[in-house]
């Protein structure tokens, strides 16, 4: 497994490289550490005096990082002129990458507009899975695991590829669905997605909940208020859910400020 972690330097995203480090030994994968900058003069040559300071400045920096980190993880880094979501979608696209953990939100001053709002033009363009991670999270912390399903064309692959992700971690699965109203139709395949994953992952431990909340994203939202020790995973399957994200506050705030870590999975 090859994973993606753009950084600014800044401390939030430390804490998801951090968190990349400690999945990617688990996951025996690999680290790509990417860095970008976007620098705009009058003068041509200018420009180019500033692209090599940034560029050398970021270098000495990465190869800090690299040196810290040892040999717990195979990590390498590359640095990109560019906007931070261009750069990490080129670098996806090319290099066959399966997963990209960042942040949640970015320095102040200087590097404010690196990683925070890039996070959730990542998640929302991505076509690979996206871990958000917030700063006051880590990897150790996550002991167990909450998956919400809307209950409309579930599809069979964007199960595997959450079992595929996530079963190393040798924790339990809590499948919940939020209804404004109850639906028949919808228990029925509660039920049969219920039999579905015990039949076809026995080795993992799954339970199931409901929850009745008329406004569903506020529901989700207050379910995971008081779940400091998991991880929410979201499925996108289709883009009803990303506008679903970014026309509604509370969604929206679960993508830039969760207090959890966050898995989205295309």
């Amino acid at each position: 497994m090859k994973i993606l972690v753009p950084t600014d330097f800044s401390e939030n995203a430390d804490n998801a490289l951090a968190f990349a480090v400690a999945y990617a030994h688990q996951q025996c994968s690999s680290i790509t550490l990417i860095f970008s900058y976007f620098a705009v003069y009058d003068f041509a040559a200018e420009a180019v005096r500033m692209a090599q300071t940034i560029e050398n400045n970021a270098k000495s920096e990465l190869k800090r990082i690299k040196e810290k980190i040892g040999d717990a993880v195979d990590i390498d880094f590359k640095i990109i002129q560019g906007t931070v979501s261009t750069a990490i979608f080129t670098t996806a696209n090319n290099g066959d990458y399966d997963l990209i953990i960042m942040g949640t939100q970015g320095a102040s001053g200087i590097k404010k507009n690196l990683i925070g709002s890039n996070t959730a033009t990542v998640i929302k363009e991505s076509a690979i899975p996206v871990i958000a991670v917030p700063f006051c999270s880590s990897f150790e912390s996550i002991k167990n695991i909450k998956v919400a399903v809307d209950l409309k064309n579930e599809k069979e692959g964007i199960f595997k590829k959450l079992i595929t992700l996530t079963e190393t971690w040798n924790l339990p699965y809590k499948i919940i669905h939020v209804e404004n109203k109850p639906d028949f139709n919808k228990n029925i395949i509660f039920k049969g997605l219920e039999a579905y994953l015990n039949e076809n992952f026995p080795d993992s431990e799954f339970s199931f909940e409901k929850l009745q909340e008329v406004n569903t994203d506020k529901g989700l939202e207050n379910y995971i208020k008081n779940k400091s020790d998991s991880l929410l995973v979201m499925f996108s399957k289709d883009r009803g859910f990303l506008d679903f994200i970014f026309k509604h506050s509370h969604s929206a705030k679960m993508v830039y400020h969760t207090h959890i870590p966050l898995l989205v999975i295309k």
